[in-house]
């Protein structure tokens, strides 16, 4: 029932990681599915590829910030 409420009404996304990261993640109150944003900007599902890739940006961002 929760899945058919986002679908019709959309997803009603609050932020997982604090707004200072580089790397936006979100969560769906209702379904609790999370979501990122893609290098184009698009809001995306959170899989185990978009897991790895922010890990990794989340690295060569530090690296570069620590130097």
């Amino acid at each position: 029932m929760k899945k058919i409420k986002c679908k019709i009404k959309g997803h009603k996304l609050f932020p997982l990681k604090g707004e200072s990261s580089f790397i936006k993640e979100f969560q769906c109150t209702q379904c609790k599915q999370k979501f990122t944003i893609d290098g184009y900007g698009h809001l995306v599902k959170l899989t185990p590829f978009w897991i790895q890739n922010n890990l990794l940006f989340e690295k060569f961002y530090e690296s570069k910030t620590a130097s």
